[in-house]
């Protein structure tokens, strides 16, 4: 059996043969729904949202985080917004003079907002937030990073988000609207994307739990996969395959064993200087999306030193070409310096034990 922590997520396709995609409750989102839309990625609940607000949108000025995905962006500036970025502190929350400040000045018709790793850094802005939504501008809440998390979101107008941050679907996001219904629901699931990504699932499936098959093949497959996503541009329904396995996900594990996970990799990093943790601690209420750090070294040679050991330590996220300036220090740094640590509930206690020694090495042979 392989002995890999982190990277993509598999899954023994022929498990879900036949299964038709039973029906997702939304309960542990913790939100108000008056409709929903259970859509292919992220992205495209994004441009779903925005299709849905910008008939009558005539400026299309949004404020978005200063540190976020592409993905974020992106549907954005195809909807033909002005973009613009707010900034964060230190402790990743909002910078709510700087908000307000944004706010008087730009006058934006759109605000975006998320949570960061699964914490609640918009705790401090709640009230604000309200102050801004009930004077006129739409206030969206993308909660991928929080959404299995317990306490309470913004109130917001909309949210948008990505089941397949958290486990193997082959697709799947979220849009919502806490106010009216959706004009239209697409029907329709893309199968090219959904075919893509079962074959690199289950290829990593028989490397993983079997010691078959390729690495460099299933890691082809996951690139073709992530390719065919990359280049959708229309919106499509989230997968039956994908539905099965989100209302069968087991989320009262999923936040237990990430939160030991989190808590194993907070104790045994504590006092190593190589690596700082964003969140020193977890409240009752959060459940870690990742063990987020800032590298006190080389980020690049330490990843990778990560990897040759088997740990894969993903960057999130790398700076997008629609953000190289941005007044913000603490992005700015997040971007530069920022690495994530799996601690998913894929693994247990012992794979973290295994990772702090494997960062222990390599202090050893700095």
């Amino acid at each position: 059996m392989a002995q890999e922590i982190g990277s993509c997520f598999w899954l023994d396709r022929f498990e879900q043969v036949g299964l038709g995609g039973e029906e997702i409750s939304l309960s542990h989102l913790n939100i108000e729904i008056a409709d929903a839309a259970l859509l292919s990625t992220g992205r495209s609940a994004i441009s779903y949202v925005l299709e849905h607000i910008t008939n009558g949108d005539r400026r299309r000025v949004a404020l978005l985080p200063p540190f976020t995905c592409y993905t974020v962006i992106e549907p954005f500036l195809r909807a033909g917004y002005q973009v613009i970025y707010y900034r964060i502190a230190e402790d990743l929350s909002l910078s709510t003079d700087s908000l307000r400040e944004d706010i008087d000045k730009y006058h934006p018709s759109v605000l975006l907002v998320h949570g960061y790793f699964g914490f609640d850094t918009l705790r401090n802005a709640q009230d604000l937030l309200v102050d801004i939504r009930d004077a006129g501008t739409i206030l969206v809440e993308d909660v991928t990073h929080t959404m299995y998390s317990e306490f309470a979101h913004v109130h917001a107008d909309y949210y948008v988000g990505s089941f397949r941050k958290w486990a193997p679907l082959p697709d799947g996001g979220v849009a919502v609207s806490t106010k009216d219904k959706f004009s239209y629901k697409p029907m329709t699931s893309d199968n090219e994307l959904q075919e893509a990504k079962l074959q690199a699932f289950h290829a990593k499936h028989l490397y993983m739990d079997h010691d078959t098959g390729n690495k460099t093949e299933f890691l082809r497959k996951y690139r073709e996969a992530e390719d065919i996503l990359c280049a959708q541009t229309g919106c499509f329904a989230m997968a039956a395959v994908s539905k099965t396995v989100q209302a069968t996900l087991d989320i009262h594990c999923l936040r237990r064993r990430r939160r030991i996970n989190y808590t194993a990799l907070a104790e045994g990093l504590r006092g190593l200087d190589i690596v700082k943790p964003l969140f020193e601690s977890l409240s009752d209420e959060v459940t870690p999306l990742y063990f987020p750090i800032y590298v006190g070294a080389d980020r690049g040679s330490f990843q990778k030193y990560l990897a040759v050991h088997d740990v894969y330590a993903p960057v999130v996220w790398p700076r997008s070409s629609y953000c190289q300036r941005v007044a913000c220090e603490v992005s700015n740094r997040l971007y530069e310096q920022g690495l994530c640590l799996p601690c998913d509930q894929r693994y247990c206690a012992g794979d973290m034990r295994r990772i702090v020694q494997v960062i222990k090495s390599y202090m050893e042979e700095m």
